[in-house]
């Protein structure tokens, strides 16, 4: 469900902006803001889980997610709607910085790569579904259903899990970090949110620029806050950990590789093949589905092998899926779409499970919440990466297509074909960022797995 709404929201958005009487750049808030309240406290809410409990955090973070749904669907002005949905962002990094380390504190070191890869199939399951739910809702019934569904799956979830999960034992003798919280929070927030609006402020822009800034000294004062505490937010002592470095630092560009290529798809789709939103959307299903087949089938493979070998040849099939986009143009057929976007997911698939297991069995058992927690980070960080260096590729390599191509063909022709290629050069600016996790994650080496 908390994936689900990253996604389910975005095809309602000219219908809450024609209900609201709001512009497009206004109603984009309504997805801002909930990424970025859960993307800047998915490190506190992961430290909290391991002081705190992670049922206790987690339990909080679902029943906070669900009774704020309520209260979007509810709302009757924009602002209310903006205001509710940081508070549902709020409840949704509870809960997935919570996931991985309640799955890894439930299963051994040999079922842990597969119980990882069905968590993962959820995460594919929301991402996927959430576009066609979104439209299903809105048409039916009405866009205040795409939020008041969040609320029988909502208490039903708290009390399944009130009964199924179990009270961990914790460390006494742990504290909370207020000031590092603060620092580490204030950097990603001023970090994601730079990254999502530096395509439409202009990357030169003082806001843009300003807020990288904040990113780097809130940051530096972070770093020299947990060396000096005894107590640290984030143990820095964890990134000597080969397995932990390497594995976030994988994880870092495998969604900033796949989300490059994946936010430009549907705009290749609809510009380019001149497809509606609906078959654009259909045609986009089976990456999703490759990841959701394949990441419990290479979890259980890394159980039996090792995480090094299935995550590297994950990383290099991805690499070769997006190699093979660019290959696409305006008459490829919608078999030859699909195979190439099957590729991708596959690769994804192939590479996640193993690289979570490796960082989630590579901390003590006393850091699970905050590892749990950078995972969560290193994918939403990743994906606005992508997406803010998809959108730089196209915006400066139009031009230049245009200006290569023209008085080849009528101009609407030329303008197609220039959005076309500037597309292709984001993709293999994806290739290169993937071929970098590949050749990072092969020196992951050798595997110490904690009982």
């Amino acid at each position: 469900m908390s994936t689900l709404n990253a996604s389910i929201v975005n095809i309602s958005l000219p219908t809450i902006s024609k209900a609201f009487d709001a512009s497009v750049s206004q109603v984009q808030w309504i997805i801002v803001a909930f990424l970025l309240a859960t993307g800047a406290l998915l490190l506190t809410f992961g430290r909290a889980g391991d002081i705190y409990g992670y049922k206790r955090v987690y339990l909080a973070g679902f029943a906070i997610f669900a009774t704020a749904g309520l209260l979007c669907g509810l709302s009757q002005g924009l602002g209310q709607l903006v205001g509710f949905r940081v508070i549902q962002g709020l409840g949704a990094g509870m809960v997935l910085a919570m996931g991985p380390a309640i799955v890894t504190a439930s299963f051994g070191s040999r079922e842990r790569g597969k119980a990882l890869g069905l968590n993962a199939m959820s995460v594919a399951v929301g991402l996927s579904v959430g576009p066609t739910l979104g439209g299903i809702l809105t048409e039916w019934l009405s866009w205040r259903w795409i939020f008041f569904v969040n609320l029988p799956v909502g208490f039903l979830g708290v009390l399944w899990a009130f009964r199924v999960l179990t009270n961990e034992r914790r460390d006494a003798g742990q504290r909370f970090d207020p000031l590092g919280a603060v620092l580490v929070s204030c950097a990603l927030l001023a970090l994601l949110l730079g990254l999502s609006e530096g395509s439409s402020w202009g990357w030169t822009s003082f806001g843009t620029i300003g807020l990288l800034v904040a990113f780097a000294l809130s940051s530096a004062a972070f770093v020299v806050t947990e060396l000096r505490v005894r107590q640290p937010m984030l143990d820095l002592r964890l990134f000597a950990i080969r397995s932990f470095s390497i594995g976030n630092a994988s994880l870092l560009i495998a969604f900033a590789a796949l989300f490059a290529a994946n936010f430009l798809l549907p705009f290749f789709l609809e510009r380019g093949q001149g497809l509606s939103a609906l078959e654009s959307g259909l045609l986009l299903t089976p990456l999703p589905l490759a990841i959701l087949v394949v990441a419990p089938l290479s979890g259980m493979l890394s159980d039996r092998i090792g995480t090094r070998i299935p995550s590297t040849v994950g990383l290099a099939v991805l690499a070769l899926g997006l190699l093979s986009l660019t290959g696409m143009d305006a008459q490829t057929s919608h078999w030859g779409l699909v195979w190439r976007f099957l590729l991708v997911g596959a690769g994804m698939g192939l590479f996640n499970s193993p690289n979570q297991s490796s960082i989630m069995g590579s901390v003590p058992a006393n850091r699970l919440g905050i590892a749990s927690g950078m995972i969560s980070q290193m994918r939403y960080t990743g994906q606005a990466l992508g997406i803010a260096l998809g959108v730089a590729v196209i915006a400066s390599r139009i031009p230049v297509h245009a200006q290569d191509l023209a008085g080849t063909a009528p101009r609407s022709l030329v303008e197609r074909e220039a959005f076309i290629l500037s597309i292709h050069d984001s993709f293999y600016v994806a290739v290169v960022i993937c071929l970098v996790g590949v050749l990072a994650n092969m020196a992951r080496g050798t595997e110490r797995t904690a009982p």
